[in-house]
């Protein structure tokens, strides 16, 4: 749950697996055309624009440095989520992270890098993310499609 104080947004929680209503393959399961958008061939992209493409968070979620490429999201802009979950605060080391909401103009962008990831390490950016997030699908500059994380 969240609330706004002096027009920052508030996280209290981290968010619970697993997130309900997303195509989400589950790991070792097989492919379907369902379960091809937001992968580059058969590697799952995740759009980041914040704290997820630090070598140290990534280290601390993931277990290792991901690779990825520049790349821009089309639609949304920035803000700023304060971050009151201990973990969070713990691996990221910030008290407030970007987020993304949509933008009313289609044209802008927010530039970040989209990194490849596996099915796992999707459910571990989720465990990551706090509550205020949610994961949909997006088109990027590049033309791909990736999984990022907007405004729950």
């Amino acid at each position: 749950m969240s609330t706004k104080h002096n027009g920052v947004q508030k996280c209290r929680a981290a968010r619970s697996l697993p997130i309900e209503g997303l195509p989400v393959r589950p790991y070792g399961a097989p492919r379907s055309a369902g379960f091809q958008i937001g992968t580059v061939g058969s590697v799952p992209l995740l759009f980041s624009y914040g704290t997820l493409r630090d070598p140290g968070v990534q280290q601390a979620t993931f277990g290792r440095e991901l690779t990825g490429e520049p790349d821009a999201l089309l639609g949304y802009r920035l803000t700023r989520v304060e971050i009151t979950d201990p973990h969070v605060l713990a691996v990221s080391g910030q008290t407030h992270h970007p987020m993304l909401t949509p933008s009313a103009n289609p044209a802008d962008t927010v530039d970040g890098a989209a990194l490849e990831v596996t099915e796992a390490d999707l459910l571990r950016a989720d465990e990551y993310e706090v509550d205020d997030y949610r994961r949909v699908q997006a088109p990027l500059t590049s033309g791909r499609t990736a999984w990022v994380y907007v405004e729950a």
